[in-house]
């Protein structure tokens, strides 16, 4: 498969959604042969995988409700079709 800058387009807007497991299977399976054949893309997506863990691994208290109610107000305006 030839790597086109659509589907680096794709696999980076999606990179999110490929990483916490929300994206269907044949999406999914897209991505995933994607980084087989893309290089650029899959250090990508390893760096923000590991940042992820990092982050996981240092931050260990809830967030207060007043700022998770302020993070859904900012999704709700700025992502079309965002539902809490």
């Amino acid at each position: 498969m030839m790597k086109t800058k659509r589907s680096c387009e794709d696999a980076i807007a999606n990179i999110y959604l490929y990483l916490d497991g929300e994206l269907g299977r044949i999406h999914t399976a897209k991505i995933r042969h994607h980084l087989r054949h893309c290089e650029g893309c899959l250090s990508v997506f390893q760096f923000e995988d590991h940042l992820k863990q990092v982050v996981r691994d240092r931050v260990r208290e809830e967030p207060k409700q007043e700022v998770i109610d302020r993070l859904y107000a900012f999704l709700e305006d700025e992502e079309p079709g965002f539902r809490q």
